[in-house]
C-alpha cells in the first residue's frame, strides 16, 4: 500500500511527466483496439453463411469468378462434385425510378446465391435473378435486397437499370 501512495506523489510531483504518461498509455490502448478490431473483422471472425468452411471461389488462370456465362451454365448443369454453386458479379445500378440518377454498388447474383450461402435475403424472396446492394445511395439510406423485376417504392420487385 505504500509503494501505491509513493506512487501517487511521484505523479502528483511532476504534473508534465504524468500528462505524458496518461497520453501515451491512452494512445497505445486506442491503437491497438482499432487494430485488433480491424483483424477481428477481416480475419478471426467468420463468415455469417452456413458452412464457411467448405466455400471455395473459383476461377480461371488464377483470377476468381472469370467466368462466361456459357462456361457458368456448364459448371452449373454439371456441378454433381459439389454441394451447391452460385455465380456473382459486380455493378452498379441506378435506384431511382425517374429523375437524377441513384447509383450504388451491387452484385447479379444466380437464383441458388442465398441457397448455397445458407442465408436469406434481408428483403423479399429469393428469384431466379437477384441482385443485391451492398452499398448505400446518395442520401445515406442503406439498401439490402431488391429483385430485378416488379415495381413499387420499395426496392424489392422493382425494376433497376444497370449502370454501364
Amino acid at each position: 500500500m505504500q509503494d501505491v501512495r509513493d506512487a501517487f506523489r511521484a505523479l502528483k510531483a511532476s504534473p508534465v511527466v504524468t500528462a505524458v504518461a496518461v497520453l501515451s498509455l491512452a494512445l497505445g490502448i486506442g491503437a491497438n483496439t482499432a487494430i485488433f478490431s480491424i483483424l477481428d473483422s477481416l480475419v478471426l471472425r467468420t463468415l455469417p453463411v452456413k458452412a464457411p468452411q467448405q466455400l471455395a471461389v473459383v476461377g480461371l488462370n488464377g483470377e476468381p469468378g472469370s467466368f462466361t456465362n456459357p462456361l457458368w451454365e456448364q459448371m452449373r448443369r454439371h456441378g454433381e462434385l459439389v454441394d451447391g454453386i452460385a455465380a456473382w458479379s459486380t455493378s452498379r445500378f441506378n435506384l431511382a425510378a425517374s429523375g437524377p440518377s441513384d447509383l450504388v454498388d451491387g452484385l447479379m447474383t444466380s437464383g441458388s446465391f442465398f441457397d448455397v450461402l445458407g442465408t436469406s435475403p434481408l428483403l423479399g424472396p429469393p428469384s431466379p435473378w437477384m441482385m443485391t446492394v451492398v452499398a448505400a445511395g446518395r442520401q445515406g439510406r442503406w439498401r439490402s435486397s431488391a429483385t430485378t423485376s416488379g415495381s413499387g417504392d420499395s426496392p424489392v420487385r422493382r425494376t433497376l437499370s444497370a449502370a454501364r
